[in-house]
C-alpha cells in the first residue's frame, strides 16, 4: 500500500507540470500562418454526423486538404463507413436499448435498414458504403486527399469496456481478406488516386502495401497510441480522474520511429494529449521531432482553440479536428 500511494504522490507531482511540453498561444488566439494540411476528421464529425454521405459533401466544401473516413468490411465482403466496431445506444440505437450489433457480422442491407441516431448530433443517419462515398468523390477534382482509416482488430478494440461480453474476434476479418476487399472497391473507381491508408495495426498496413499495384498511387499512415499498460498507468488515471481505457496506454516513440524507418512509413498519427505529457513529451521531441527526416506527423484529435494554439506552436505538418470549419474560422 505504501509503495502505491508513493507512486500516486510522484503521479500527481507529475501533473502538475502536466502542460510543459506544448505551450499554447496567449488567450488561445491564433497567430496565423501556414495551417499545414487541415483534415476534416470522420468527415466532421462534430459539425455533421460522422463518417456519413452529408459530412463527406459538407466537407468537400470546405477550405481542407483532405478528409479522414472509416471503414469496416462486414460479411457480405462490401466495405462500409463507420468508426466503432459495434452498434449500441453509444452511437446508434435509442439510450434505454441495450441492443450491441458488431458491424463486421452483419451485411449491407441489414446495416442499411437500420434506424440510426447520432446522439451527439441530434440527427437519424444511415449506414453507407465506400463505394457510394467514392462515386461522389469521383465528380469532384479529387483534389482534397482521403485518409482512409481501415478497422480491424487492435488494443483499442480489445480493451474496451464497452465490449465486455461479445467475442472480439467476431469484429473483424483477417489483413489479407480486409485488404483485398478494399482494393476491391478502390479499383472499381481507378481514376481515385489521392488516397492514404490509414491504421493501428501495423500488419494491416503492411498487407495493404504488400497488395497494392506498381501503377497505384496510394500512401500509408501509421496511427498510434502505444500499448495498453493499465498495470503501471492506472495510478495517473486515478489522478487524473480519468477512464483507464482512455488514459493508461504507453507510447514508446524510439521503437515506433525505428519500425517506420525500417518499413518505410512516412505519416505518423499520434495521439495529442501524449504528446502534451511529461512522461512521454520528452521522448517525442527526441525521437519523433528531431528526426523527422521527411515524416510527416498528422497529430489527432484537436478539438479545442488551447489545442489548436498548440498545433500551432509545434513542428506538425497537418491536424485532424473534428470541427475543420470552425478551426478554420478560428485560424
Amino acid at each position: 500500500m505504501k509503495r502505491f500511494l508513493g507512486v500516486v504522490v510522484v503521479l500527481a507531482a507529475a501533473y502538475g507540470l502536466w502542460h510543459f511540453k506544448l505551450k499554447p498561444a496567449p488567450e488561445y488566439l491564433s497567430v496565423g500562418g501556414d495551417a499545414g494540411l487541415v483534415i476534416s476528421h470522420k468527415t466532421a464529425g462534430g459539425e455533421f454526423v460522422e463518417n456519413t454521405l452529408e459530412g463527406f459533401r459538407e466537407s468537400l466544401k470546405m477550405d481542407v486538404g483532405a478528409i479522414e473516413i472509416d471503414v469496416h468490411v462486414v460479411k457480405d465482403g462490401a466495405v462500409v463507413l463507420h468508426h466503432d466496431p459495434v452498434l449500441s445506444s453509444y452511437n446508434c440505437f435509442a439510450k434505454d436499448d441495450d441492443t450491441r450489433l458488431i458491424v463486421a457480422q452483419q451485411t449491407v442491407a441489414q446495416l442499411a435498414a437500420l434506424d440510426c441516431h447520432s446522439h451527439k448530433i441530434g440527427k437519424d443517419y444511415e449506414i453507407s458504403t465506400l463505394d457510394a462515398l467514392l462515386e461522389i468523390y469521383a465528380q469532384t477534382d479529387m483534389s482534397d486527399t482521403i485518409l482512409l482509416e481501415v478497422k480491424v482488430w487492435d488494443e483499442l478494440i480489445e480493451n474496451n469496456p464497452v465490449h465486455v461480453g461479445l467475442n472480439v474476434a467476431d469484429m473483424h476479418y483477417n489483413d489479407a481478406h480486409v485488404a483485398e476487399r478494399v482494393y476491391s472497391v478502390l479499383r472499381k473507381h481507378p481514376q481515385v488516386q489521392n488516397v492514404q491508408f490509414n491504421t493501428f495495426s501495423r500488419s494491416l498496413l503492411l498487407a495493404l502495401r504488400a497488395q497494392k499495384m506498381p501503377e497505384e498511387a496510394f500512401t500509408f499512415g501509421l496511427l498510434y497510441k502505444g500499448h495498453y499498460a493499465p498495470h503501471w498507468m492506472a495510478p495517473l488515471a486515478l489522478v487524473l480522474r480519468k477512464e483507464c481505457y482512455d488514459s493508461c496506454w504507453a507510447p514508446d516513440y524510439a521503437e515506433v520511429r525505428q519500425w517506420m524507418r525500417y518499413n518505410q512509413i512516412s505519416t505518423f498519427i499520434p495521439n495529442f494529449p501524449q504528446l502534451d505529457n511529461i512522461l512521454f513529451g520528452r521522448g517525442f521531441r527526441t525521437h519523433i521531432l528531431a528526426q523527422k527526416d521527411g515524416l510527416k506527423i498528422y497529430p489527432w484529435t484537436l478539438n479545442e482553440p488551447k489545442d489548436w494554439a498548440k498545433y500551432q506552436a509545434t513542428d506538425f505538418d497537418g491536424i485532424l479536428t473534428d470541427y475543420p470549419k470552425g478551426f478554420l474560422e478560428w485560424q
